[in-house]
């Protein structure tokens, strides 16, 4: 009778044990949110692009589209600017977006963020100056009140270095003797020559003094030249890119960004007060209206608009100032950066996401930094 009973009881334990071992070895579900997903977008071509009939593609949004399908997410794509699409994640109006957002430290301070699926960067646009506008700009460089002031300065020199020869050199120097203006005009002569180093020779000094004054002048004249050249080199570069040849000459132009991009945070951060644009398309349109002389954005943005652009008038400075990497932005503590995290490991490993790079971004398959 005790060893029934015993029998009973622990086939009571069995049975009620069961359903929690199930349940233990059994894969837990997808933790997908029910309710409708609000995803912030915003036009930003290649990333997002908004199509005449309202739908909207870009290798962000495909990526959302993919991510979505694989965890079962319902959602809906709400058109804002970037500016009020992150705030929006921050005060959970908003869930995420499907545009591009790159892992900044400003940003990490306040919002959370899936892993990265492209490394991209900051580069400078320009607009690509004409062969007689760029003529016309050196000469109106070379004719600055700072540079007649240099030229004038520089001939007043060659003036005195040829009189003082002249002075020196006139009573024992058949070289520089004759009339005053004969005389004059040959000292002239051999400080010119001196200076710019050509060394003809037909005129030299003999006397002591002469001899020390005309080395004298050799070691001004070096000096002379060398800060000539090196003038009138900084501004036929200059003429080449406008007043901005990089990152360092941003200070002194004026420079446009989009609202809530990595760019505008940068210069913000660099103590520079950039012109904010709402869209990329209309940063564009204040670069090549004469609004601002560089715009400070993403490297793939820019060239997608230089590319399409059908007067060629961008040019996209070599070089990135500053890479980052592209993330879904996410409420801090969200549900959703896990289930994001780990259909992007799937997807990032698939043949079809090279293809979606290729088909967007160009350049070889597979490459995963722009």
């Amino acid at each position: 009778m005790t060893v029934r009973r015993l029998l009973t009881a622990l086939a009571t334990v069995v049975v009620a044990l069961e359903p929690a071992a199930r349940a233990a070895t059994a894969s837990p579900p997808k933790p997908t949110p029910a309710r409708v997903l609000q995803v912030g977008v915003f036009q930003a071509p290649p990333w997002a692009i908004k199509e005449p009939n309202g739908e909207w593609r870009g290798l962000t949004v495909d990526l959302w589209k993919e991510l979505a399908a694989d965890l079962k997410l319902d959602y809906r794509l709400v058109e804002e600017s970037p500016d009020t699409i992150l705030d929006g994640i921050d005060q959970g109006r908003l869930d995420t977006a499907a545009g591009p957002f790159a892992v900044t430290l400003e940003r990490e301070r306040e919002l959370d963020f899936t892993h990265g699926y492209v490394i991209s960067g900051l580069s400078i646009a320009v607009v690509r100056s004409r062969e007689a506008d760029r003529w016309l700009t050196v000469l109106e460089s070379l004719s600055t009140p700072t540079a007649l002031r240099l030229y004038g300065g520089f001939v007043i020199l060659v003036f005195l270095a040829g009189l003082a020869i002249w002075l020196l050199e006139r009573r024992r120097n058949a070289m520089f003797a004759g009339r005053p203006l004969q005389g004059l005009g040959s000292g002239f002569w051999w400080a010119g020559v001196t200076t710019v180093a050509v060394g003809y020779g037909d005129k030299v000094p003999i006397t002591f003094w002469g001899r020390l004054v005309a080395l004298f002048w050799m070691f001004i004249s070096l000096i002379l030249i060398t800060a000539l050249t090196a003038f009138v080199t900084a501004k036929l570069a200059l003429a080449d890119f406008g007043r901005v040849q990089g990152s360092a000459s941003l200070r002194n132009a004026a420079v446009g960004s989009v609202e809530g991009s990595a760019g505008t945070e940068l210069l913000e951060r660099e103590g520079i007060s950039p012109k904010i644009y709402t869209s990329p398309s209309d940063a564009v349109q204040g670069l090549l209206s004469g609004e601002v002389t560089a715009l400070v954005y993403g490297s793939v943005v820019l060239r997608y608009f230089a590319d399409r652009d059908p007067q060629h008038r961008i040019d996209i400075l070599p070089g990135t100032i500053e890479a980052f990497n592209f993330a879904f932005p996410l409420a801090d503590g969200s549900p959703l950066r896990e289930p994001l995290n780990d259909a992007l490991r799937r997807i990032m490993t698939e043949t079809h996401w090279k293809d979606v790079l290729t088909r967007y971004l160009g350049g070889v398959s597979g490459r995963t930094t722009w």
